[in-house]
C-alpha cells in the first residue's frame, strides 16, 4: 500500500483535499452545527472541542494513521465538510472510510455520494487494499441506509460500542466493500451520481 496524505482527489462537484492548518477555522465553523451530531457518538458543544479534533487529526495524518481531508465545493469554492480514509491496516491491506461530517446545506446531493466514490476508488485502484470498512452509530439510521444504498454488506453489530460524551452508549453496526466487489460497486455509485442535476465544478 502506497499512503500519500498529500494527494488531493478531484471529482465532478467536490474536492478532497489533504487538511492542513490553514484549513481550521473555515471547517470548524461550517461543523459547529448541532444537526450534525445529533445521531453520532460524537457531541461537539464548542469550537474550542472542534479545534481539538482538528488538532488529533493533524497529528493523525503525520503519522499516517489517518488520511483527513476537507471537502471543497468544486462550483463556490467553499469547505462543505470533511472525511477521512483511517485504521490503515497496511499488513492486511485494509482501512476504515469514516470521520465523515457534511454542512447540512449540501445533505441529500450529490457531495456526500461522491466523496464516496472518489474516496473507494482511491483505495482499491490506488492503495490496492482488499477491504474496507465502515462502521455507523446504531441511531444513525439515516447514514445506515447511505452506506447500504452505495452496495456496502452489513457484517453485525457491535453493542454498546461508542460513549457520547454526557449522552447514551451507542451500538456501532459495520460494514464492508471487498475488492471483488467494487466493480459492481463502482458502476452503482456512477449511476447513483448521474441522478443529480448539481453544476460540475469549473
Amino acid at each position: 500500500m502506497n499512503i500519500d496524505p498529500q494527494a488531493a482527489l478531484t471529482g465532478s462537484a467536490v474536492s478532497l483535499i489533504p487538511l492542513e492548518e490553514s484549513h481550521r477555522t473555515e471547517l470548524c465553523e461550517v461543523l459547529y452545527d448541532p444537526r450534525i451530531w445529533e445521531y453520532t457518538w460524537q457531541n461537539f458543544t464548542s469550537v474550542k472541542e472542534l479545534e481539538q479534533d482538528f488538532d488529533l487529526a493533524l497529528a493523525h495524518r503525520a503519522n499516517q494513521t489517518q488520511i483527513p481531508f476537507v471537502i471543497v465545493h468544486r462550483q463556490s469554492g467553499a469547505i462543505v465538510g470533511t472525511t477521512r480514509i483511517g485504521d490503515i491496516d497496511t499488513r492486511n491491506r485494509g482501512v476504515e472510510i469514516g470521520w465523515t461530517s457534511v454542512s447540512p446545506d449540501h445533505w441529500r446531493t450529490v457531495v456526500n455520494t461522491e466523496c464516496k466514490y472518489l474516496l473507494l476508488r482511491c483505495c482499491f485502484e490506488q492503495l490496492g487494499v482488499f477491504r474496507v470498512q465502515f462502521s455507523v452509530s446504531g441511531r444513525n439510521l439515516r447514514s445506515q441506509k447511505a452506506v447500504e444504498r452505495i452496495g456496502a454488506v452489513k457484517e453485525g453489530v457491535f453493542r454498546k460500542h461508542r460513549i457520547e460524551p454526557g449522552g447514551p452508549v451507542h451500538d456501532n453496526v459495520f460494514y464492508s466493500i471487498l475488492d471483488t466487489e467494487w466493480p459492481a460497486v463502482k458502476e452503482n455509485l456512477e449511476h447513483l451520481m448521474q441522478k443529480y442535476e448539481e453544476p460540475a465544478g469549473i
